[in-house]
């Protein structure tokens, strides 16, 4: 799950210009547990925007983030790569 979440932020880095602050990126990549509206209030912040549940750009990351893993949440113990179809600890 970190890795794809660290796949993300980078997406959102050259996509859209969300190059948050290292120490953002490192605890927001290796969090256990993410809902997509949580994950993008988390990057919104770290990038020193409004973060109402209701913005554009939380509305946008969070449907990128639904996008991405194919769900609305998301859970290190049960997570499984969708592209490899493989569960990883690393």
């Amino acid at each position: 799950m970190e890795r794809e979440l660290i796949y993300l932020l980078g997406d959102l880095c050259v996509k859209w210009g969300f190059c948050i602050p290292p120490k953002d990126f490192n605890r927001i990549s290796k969090m256990e547990y993410y809902k997509a509206n949580d994950f993008a209030i988390e990057v919104v912040e770290a990038e020193g925007l409004d973060s109402y549940p209701e913005s554009k750009w939380v509305k946008k990351i969070a449907e990128r983030f639904k996008e991405r893993f194919g769900t609305d949440e998301i859970e290190a113990s049960t997570f499984i790569d969708r592209v490899r179809s493989i569960k990883e600890n690393w």
